[in-house]
């Protein structure tokens, strides 16, 4: 699996994940995936799903749009999801744009098949995500509005495998501008057997837990509004059994309030209490 992240004010993530070779469960999984429109014109099978909102869909959740493919005995999962727009500079995202970047792509990487590609056009409003997944159920709101302090309710945002909750001053520094986020790796802690760069090892966490802390400019390449603080990152990265999840806070500290030490001390402490 790969991530990319755009850190331009238009937020963007792309995920990419190919299983080569696939089982059969595998392709046939991905050949049921529910609510998917059939693309032509790549592999042995392609379909798109949308799934929480764009073009103005109240409510928050991210915008998600996830192209399912098989080829032979590969099968490969090419998703993007878009950033509520929590400040005016981030655009409203577009499902059928997000489609047509996504399969066409697809086709440029080798994946057509010769036949015209068609692409399903995306419907008005794409359903609204469910809020009870299960990674946003490993820790509650409140829960961490307590841990951190903060005064403001958490907005929610679900994912498939992931979870995030956004505060309500992104901009403006203090534990209302926090960012925090949870990504689930079912058969992941085998990841964390090798040496991470600039990673802190934590005892008392899970089998094995790793913290990295990096720290960011607050300006306008920033991935929430523009500060002049910067965006303190930790990313602690925990192995339970044969799975690995990652918990990331990301805070604007301000120079009168808790020290980063302090902060990462109600950052593990937290996580610390989350089972999965």
């Amino acid at each position: 699996m790969c991530t990319y992240m755009s850190k331009t004010s238009h937020s963007r993530v792309l995920s990419v994940t190919l299983t080569a070779p696939a089982s059969e469960a595998d392709i046939a999984e991905a050949k049921k995936t529910p609510d998917c429109a059939a693309v032509a014109g790549i592999g042995d099978f392609a379909c798109i799903q949308w799934t929480g909102w764009f073009r103005g869909e109240p409510g928050g959740a991210s915008a998600n749009t996830v192209l399912k493919a098989v080829r032979g005995n590969e099968s490969l999962d090419l998703r993007i999801i878009d950033m509520p727009p929590i400040s005016p500079d981030f655009p409203v995202p577009d499902g059928d744009a997000a489609a047509r970047a996504l399969a066409q792509a697809l086709v440029e990487g080798g994946w057509g098949n010769g036949n015209e590609l068609r692409v399903p056009p995306a419907p008005p409003v794409g359903p609204q995500t469910a809020t009870n997944s299960a990674v946003c159920a490993l820790v509650s709101a409140d829960a961490l509005r307590q841990a951190f302090g903060a005064t403001t309710q958490a907005q929610v945002l679900p994912g498939e495998g992931n979870c995030r909750y956004l505060f309500g001053a992104l901009g403006t520094p203090g534990p209302d501008s926090l960012m925090f986020s949870i990504e689930l790796h079912q058969g992941g802690a085998s990841l964390l057997s090798r040496q991470v760069p600039d990673g802190q090892s934590i005892e008392g966490v899970g089998d094995k837990a790793t913290l990295i802390i990096r720290s960011e400019p607050g300006g306008p390449k920033s991935l929430r509004p523009g500060s002049d603080a910067p965006v303190t990152v930790m990313s602690l990265m925990v192995a339970r059994g044969q799975n690995m999840a990652i918990f990331t806070a990301q805070i604007l500290i301000p120079s009168d309030g808790p020290t980063e030490e302090q902060v990462k001390e109600q950052f593990v402490t937290l996580v610390k209490g989350i089972d999965f």
